[in-house]
């Protein structure tokens, strides 16, 4: 009898902690008006870095809607860390394939997850920032209802 507690006590313990180290340890979106970014609207996200000296997976995620025309969605990464170290690049994400946003669910919106830095190491407290820029080479790109940064523990 003691024994199955034990085992029942060591099995709670253990799906606690997996279950607490799965998913974003950081998610903020930005939803645009009207579906419609803005050429010139860098959007700023700021990640408290709480846990410094850790590998963390930085991704973007675009949502889509059907007016987006392009099969990919251009953008220019700004991440400052809060050891004042300065990353950029350009990445092309791509979102549509054969007609279709790549992973679309019949009657759901599509989610789209680009890998911008794989384990990548904050040393520092404090706050990074990332700034997203629209690099389409129109005034308005119709067809992005959001944008957003996930950040995960790396595995």
């Amino acid at each position: 009898m003691q024994k199955t507690g034990i085992i029942s006590l060591f099995t709670s313990l253990l799906l606690a902690v997996s279950c607490t180290s799965h998913g974003p340890v950081f998610e903020k979106y930005k939803k645009f008006d009207h579906n419609t970014w803005d050429r010139f609207n860098q959007i700023l996200f700021t990640i408290p870095i709480r846990e410094p000296g850790l590998d963390y997976d930085v991704f973007l995620v675009i949502k889509p809607v059907k007016e987006f025309v392009y099969n990919d969605m251009p953008v220019y990464i700004i991440m400052d860390t809060p050891s004042g170290e300065e990353r950029m690049k350009e990445v092309n994400a791509h979102l549509r394939e054969n007609n279709k946003f790549i992973g679309e669910v019949e009657g759901k919106p599509a989610v789209i997850k680009v890998l911008l830095w794989k384990a990548l190491r904050i040393s520092d407290k404090g706050s990074c920032k990332i700034s997203v820029e629209n690099m389409i080479p129109k005034i308005q790109t119709s067809g992005i209802a959001e944008i957003g940064i996930e950040v995960e523990k790396s595995k």
